[in-house]
């Protein structure tokens, strides 16, 4: 089942996936900006052949007093050339190893950048600066299109951040383990 995703006119946000027969009721215009798996990048609506359906509207022209039924046609759109796809976008559109595809959008995995923030800050945990270098790479490989490094990436700034807590109650151990030692050898003397 083929579905579009389209940048809404107004909030300028990007919305769907939606099925073809949903997307009547969406107000897509030709000049909306949609995309679905499988093209390079997003196009203006009425530049696709299978959405034409969208724009056969009937329009009530009023003539006297009598309104009348009227239906236009759509305006051809020029069709852009397909321009070979760039070993890049091909990577992009392909199928990885889990069998996902584009049209299947992930949620971003949790970047943990406030508790490496917090950490650095409140603990003095020099290990999770290493958190927030990996933090701040999920937000932008996310966006990319690249999940599978976004999530590699948050997983790191996890395994960071949960070693920077940690670092705090190692000092405090070897901070007590070395205090016995120093206060043995002071009572010896």
């Amino acid at each position: 089942m083929v579905k579009y995703y389209y940048i809404d006119g107004i909030s300028k946000q990007q919305c769907g996936p939606f099925p073809l027969n949903d997307l009547l009721s969406k107000k897509i215009r030709p000049e909306t900006m949609v995309w679905r798996s499988g093209m390079p990048d997003w196009v203006n609506a009425g530049s696709v052949p299978e959405l034409s359906f969208l724009f056969d509207t009937e329009i009530p022209v009023p003539e006297a007093g009598k309104p009348e039924t009227v239906t236009t046609e759509p305006k051809p759109q020029p069709i852009a050339s397909p321009q070979p796809a760039t070993s890049y976008q091909q990577a992009n559109y392909t199928q990885d190893n889990n069998a996902r595809r584009w049209d299947d959008i992930l949620p971003m995995p949790k970047n943990w950048l406030v508790e490496s923030i917090l950490l650095s800050i409140f603990c003095c945990s020099p290990i999770s600066m290493a958190g927030i270098f990996y933090a701040a790479k999920v937000e932008s490989l996310y966006y990319a299109k690249e999940y599978d490094r976004a999530t590699q990436a948050a997983q790191n700034a996890k395994k960071w951040a949960l070693a920077g807590i940690l670092f705090l109650p190692a000092c405090y151990v070897l901070l007590v383990i070395f205090g016995v030692i120093a206060a043995s050898v002071f009572s010896s003397i």
